[in-house]
Formats: C-alpha cells, structure tokens, sequence
C-alpha cells in the first residue's frame, strides 16, 4: 500500500518536455498512485472529480444540504436525536445531584 507522504508530486509528459502535477487519487484496487496528470489548479485527474464544479445553481446548493447523506454509521437526523437525548440526561442528572446535595 502505497501512503500520502510517499506520492509523486509531478509527472513527466513528451519525453520529459512537460512537467505536470500528477494526480493525487489512490487506487482502491492496487493502492498505488493514478498515474495521470492532474487538471490545471486541481489536485486530481478528470476521472477523479477533477472536472466536478460542484452544486452551481440554488435549488442544486439546496438539494446537497437536505440531502440525507450518511456520513460513517449515522444520518443528521439521528446525530440531532442523540444530542436532544443528551441534553436530556444530562437534566436528569443534575436534578439528582441536586437532591443527593
């Protein structure tokens, strides 16, 4: 597996008359490097988002901030029922302190 630290910087095209930032995206299959150069003032290829300009119009902008992305192993929704949860043992908590005082 090849690491972040140990990435090639720069790729050599035209028999060495072009120097081109190379690609810093990581093969899920072989760990390596991509060994294509990256787009202009982007750090990945066009294969690896590098062409992505994003949510450009409102409603676009929108729809990704309610989209209901799972981010690891919870949804918003359930990060926010946690944290009311929370707040509410930690009330309860403090009313007992309160009359073990």
């Amino acid at each position: 597996m090849q690491h972040q630290n140990t990435f090639e910087s720069h790729i050599s095209l035209m028999n060495g008359r072009i120097l081109a930032q190379r690609c810093q995206a990581l093969s899920k299959r072989s760990k390596l490097q991509c060994k294509k150069a990256a787009l202009s003032g982007k750090e990945v290829c066009m294969f690896h988002g590098g062409k992505s300009t994003g949510p450009i119009t409102k409603d676009g902008r929108k729809c990704c901030a309610v989209a209901k992305t799972v981010h690891g192993y919870e949804t918003r929704s359930a990060r926010e029922y946690r944290a009311k949860k929370f707040i509410e043992m930690k009330s309860l908590f403090d009313m007992l302190r309160k009359e073990l005082t």
